[in-house]
Parts: structure tokens; C-alpha cells; sequence
């Protein structure tokens, strides 16, 4: 019988902000074909791995696109390694599949983690994310702008409700319909050439801030190295993805 999965966040002392660390990793390929049958054995990879805890249930999330307006996505917990077979009836849609984990003792693995250190108490936080939909691009960073090539405008497409400028929020980052014109000149979306902005100043080619799958762990502070340790991890993610990139986001709220 599945244990029932309650989320358990970190404890904070009172009036502090719940303000963490989110690293993303991404395909550094948006032309690269991501099929679910690709990234379903990843999240059975980290089980193995121990990365997650196999006595508790994930959070599996799904949203039908396009998304019919005011649709929450489906909330499903599943077992911890049957949640990788739930990834491969996501056609159509955008999944995330989650788990926090509290690195509580020596068998559970810290992709972070130098030889020989420990972060005991500490947590993780994973999300593996996947957009099954030719339409559609996942956005790990959510923007603040995006910037139309064709005529300059910028257009603030969260300010309003989520998919009035044709992007939706989705768990903590947002999806991008590539049908989505510009709201002034009706230009047609140029992941090549028009730009976001995002909440930290940055501004990229739409190309470079997007992915069709991405894998985000959140943690209580930035981690001392940029890339994983972990060479097991990596080459798991690697095998998964093909070539990635990292993002990091910091002082965010946590998810």
C-alpha cells in the first residue's frame, strides 16, 4: 500500500522569508528532440540513485494543452518509481513530477555534495519537468518582458491573467505558446529573434530561455560549485538531455 505523501516544508524561524536557491537544468539544445520515453527513465534514474526516498510518494502534475481557461493542472501522488511510468502518459500536455527530500541520512545522495561532506538536516527539493506538445516551450525562468523583434514592444505576459498574452504559469516556471502573437504589431512569435527580459535584469533570445524539458532542484542556499559533483548524476542528466546548461535562480520562493 502507497504511504500518502504531505509535503513537509522546511521550518523558517517566524518572520523570516521563505526565500531559497533553484537550480535548473536544461537541454542546451532547443532543437533537440526530448520524447517522454527519453525523459521518463531519468526520475526512475534518480530513485536508484538515491535522490529520492522510495518510501514516500511524488507529486505528478499535469496540464492539458492548450489549456482551456481557468484549468487547474491534475494533482495526482503516485509511489516514487511508479511516478516514471505516469511520465509516459503525458502526450499532450505539460508534466512536472515532484518530490522533497530531507537529506536525513547517509544512504540518501546530494547531487551537490563534495566527497566526504554532508549537509545533514539540509533538504532538496526536485522537479522534473517535460512539455509533450509540439506548440508549446517550457520557460524555467519566468519572464518579466518579452521584447518583439518586429516592432519593440514589450509586453509583460504574466501581469494580466495566466495565457491572456498567450503564456501560462506552470508550477514554478511557465509554458510559451509558439502561436503566440504580438499583442501590438501581431507579429508572429521569432524564438530566434525576439527577446524576454527576466526578474533579475537579464535579457536573452527567447531560443535561449527555453527548453522542452528541464530538471530544477531547489535548496535551502546556492550551492558552493556551479556544476554537479556528482559524476553519477551528471551523467544520468547528461543521458537524459544530451548537452545541458544550468540556470540558477536565486532568492526565489519556494515552490
Amino acid at each position: 500500500m502507497a504511504v500518502h505523501r504531505e509535503r513537509v516544508d522546511p521550518v523558517r524561524p517566524a518572520g523570516e522569508k521563505m526565500l531559497v536557491h533553484r537550480r535548473w537544468i536544461l537541454p542546451d539544445d532547443l532543437e533537440r528532440e526530448m520524447p517522454l520515453t527519453r525523459i521518463a527513465p531519468l526520475w526512475r534514474g534518480l530513485a536508484e540513485l538515491d535522490l529520492l526516498n522510495v518510501n514516500e510518494e511524488a507529486l505528478l502534475e499535469r496540464l492539458v494543452l492548450p489549456p482551456a481557461p481557468d484549468v487547474e493542472p491534475s494533482r495526482q501522488d503516485l509511489p516514487a518509481i511508479a511516478a516514471a511510468g505516469a511520465l509516459l502518459g503525458g502526450g499532450g500536455a505539460a508534466i512536472s513530477l515532484s518530490q522533497m527530500v530531507w537529506l536525513d541520512d547517509e544512504v540518501r545522495r546530494d547531487p551537490y555534495a563534495e566527497p566526504g561532506e554532508r549537509d545533514e538536516g539540509s533538504w532538496r527539493d526536485y522537479t522534473l519537468y517535460a512539455v509533450a506538445h509540439d506548440g508549446f516551450l517550457l520557460m524555467p525562468l519566468k519572464p518579466s518582458l518579452i521584447i518583439c523583434a518586429a516592432c519593440g514592444a514589450e509586453n509583460a505576459p504574466l501581469d494580466g491573467p495566466s495565457g491572456a498574452q498567450g503564456v501560462w504559469q506552470f508550477g514554478q516556471a511557465a509554458l510559451l505558446d509558439l502561436a503566440r502573437p504580438c499583442p501590438s504589431c501581431k507579429a508572429a512569435l521569432d524564438v530566434g529573434r525576439d527577446k524576454t527580459r527576466l526578474h533579475n535584469g537579464a535579457v536573452f533570445l527567447l531560443e535561449e530561455a527555453c527548453a522542452r524539458a528541464a530538471f530544477s532542484i531547489e535548496m535551502p542556499a546556492a550551492p558552493e560549485a556551479e556544476e554537479l559533483p556528482d559524476a553519477k548524476v551528471s551523467r544520468l542528466l547528461i543521458n537524459a538531455f544530451g548537452g545541458t546548461d544550468e540556470l540558477a535562480d536565486d532568492q526565489v520562493p519556494a515552490a
